[in-house]
């Protein structure tokens, strides 16, 4: 019998061509808006902060094509992200990221 185990992860990877500008930041502010929604942005954002469950900064990290988002381990395990639960959506016009946890 073959049984298949979905690991945890912290890492969420960005497609560059989903960001309107891709940034050169090192960090990016992360807002938990519910148990099921995940937001980013390389600037603050108000009217996140005043409704985040949870608000602090990630870690970015650059390749050729994506760019990687690295969580803190709290908040990672708390959403139980694995590579095949979120959906990931942007906004060209806010450069911010939003992401879906099923």
């Amino acid at each position: 019998m073959t049984q298949i185990i979905k690991m945890e992860t912290n890492e969420i990877e960005i497609p560059k061509d989903m960001l309107l500008y891709p940034t050169k930041a090192k960090s990016i502010r992360v807002y938990a808006l519910s148990r099921h929604t995940i937001a980013m942005s390389f600037h603050p954002v108000e009217e996140w902060a005043k409704r985040a469950l949870w608000e602090g900064q990630a870690k970015v990290k650059e390749t050729a094509h994506s760019v990687i988002v690295v969580l803190p381990q709290t908040l990672s395990s708390f959403y139980n992200i694995t590579q095949d639960n979120i959906t990931i959506s942007a906004s060209p016009k806010t450069n911010t990221v939003q992401i879906d946890v099923e």
